[in-house]
């Protein structure tokens, strides 16, 4: 869902997820940024930053150890009731991102995350898959 649009290539969006076997339900705002490289790629970044959402069970300062120029972006959103009273769980997005290239042939595709899961907090996982 997009939650406010700052320029054509430079969105905040909110993602929940549900999962069968895992209560309650997790989410995040990041913001979301498109970057056309050359004819051929394309770059599609997200990143979480100091939002806050009202979430009464998570008033926690969140601060991204990875790309710490998000550190600097601080605003507000009006949230739903089921975020406001802390029915979901809140994930941070350290780093997301989509490397996609046109080839001849195929459409190359490689993504990269570091995602913070605050009711998991051992650690953050990383990630890298190429498809």
């Amino acid at each position: 869902k997009v939650v406010h649009v700052y320029s054509p290539n430079l969105v905040m969006v909110q993602q929940r997820f549900r999962n069968l076997f895992e209560l309650p339900q997790k989410y995040f705002y990041a913001l979301a940024a498109k970057f056309e490289i050359s004819e051929n790629t394309t770059v599609i970044v997200y990143v979480s930053a100091n939002i806050n959402d009202h979430n009464r069970a998570d008033k926690k300062f969140y601060k991204n150890t990875i790309l710490e120029s998000a550190n600097l972006f601080k605003t507000e959103v009006n949230s739903e009731i089921d975020i406001r009273s802390g029915e979901l769980k809140k994930l941070f997005i350290n780093l997301l991102g989509f490397f996609i290239k046109k080839e001849d042939e195929h459409v190359d595709l490689t993504c990269v995350s570091s995602i913070y899961d605050v009711s998991n907090a051992k650690n953050p996982f990383t990630k890298m898959c190429r498809a």
